[in-house]
C-alpha cells in the first residue's frame, strides 16, 4: 500500500508554491497553470494540497518560477547536513565555480542542468529499486534528488564521478546510458564554460 506526504508537510508545500507563484506576478492560479502548460483544475489541487506534483512538474514549476528546488519545496540546504546519498562534505561551492551571481536563486543554466542530472540518476535508481521494493514515501525521489542537487552545486566534478561510480547506473539500457551521458557533458560544460574568464 502506498504512503501518501505527511499532511502537514503537502500543505506546507501548498502554501509556499502558493506565495512563490504570487510573488513571482502570476495573481490567478490559471495563469500559472497555463504556462506550466497543465489544467487549472490540476494545478489548483496542488495549491489545495490535495495531491503531490511529479518531479517533472516541480523542474517546471522551478524554471517557471525562477526558484530553486530547494526554496520551493522549503527544504533546507542539505549541503550542511552530513547526509549519506552522494552528499559533499565541503558546505559551499569554490568561488567563481558557477560563474554566476543569481542572489542564491539557484536558477541560472547550471543549476538547472545539475537539477536535471539529478533527477534523471535518481529516477534510473529508484526504476531499477522499484520493482524489488514496495512504494513508500512519494517525496523520497525528490529528497534523493534535492541531495544530489546540492552535491552537485558544492562539488560539482566530485558528485559526477559518484555517480559513474554509482553501482546502481552501472548496468543499465543504452536509452538510459545516453541520456545519462548527455546530461553530465552538458553539465560539466556549462560549468567549464561559466568558471572562464569574462574579459579578454
Amino acid at each position: 500500500m502506498a504512503q501518501t506526504l505527511a499532511p502537514e508537510v503537502r500543505a506546507r508545500f501548498a502554501q509556499r508554491l502558493k506565495t512563490l507563484r504570487t510573488q513571482r506576478g502570476f495573481d490567478r492560479a490559471r495563469y500559472f497553470a497555463k504556462s506550466l502548460g497543465i489544467e487549472e483544475n490540476r494545478y489548483t489541487r496542488y495549491e489545495r494540497a490535495e495531491v503531490e506534483p511529479s518531479l517533472t512538474l516541480i523542474h517546471k514549476m522551478c524554471e517557471t518560477l525562477q526558484v530553486s528546488p530547494n526554496e520551493l519545496l522549503g527544504l533546507p540546504d542539505l549541503r550542511h547536513h552530513g547526509s549519506a546519498v552522494l552528499s559533499p562534505t565541503e558546505p559551499a561551492a569554490p568561488e567563481g565555480a558557477h560563474g554566476r551571481d543569481t542572489g542564491g536563486k539557484g536558477t541560472d543554466p547550471v543549476s538547472l542542468l545539475a537539477w536535471s542530472l539529478a533527477a534523471e540518476a535518481v529516477a534510473i535508481r529508484q526504476a531499477r529499486t522499484a520493482k524489488s521494493k514496495p512504494a513508500g514515501d512519494p517525496l523520497a525521489a525528490l529528497r534523493e534528488t534535492s541531495v544530489l542537487f546540492s552535491g552537485l552545486q558544492a562539488e560539482p566534478f566530485k558528485t559526477v564521478a559518484a555517480i559513474l561510480g554509482d553501482a546502481a547506473l552501472m548496468d543499465i539500457g543504452a536509452e538510459h546510458k545516453t541520456r545519462l551521458a548527455e546530461l553530465i557533458q552538458a553539465y560539466t560544460e556549462s560549468i567549464r564554460h561559466a568558471s572562464l574568464p569574462r574579459g579578454r
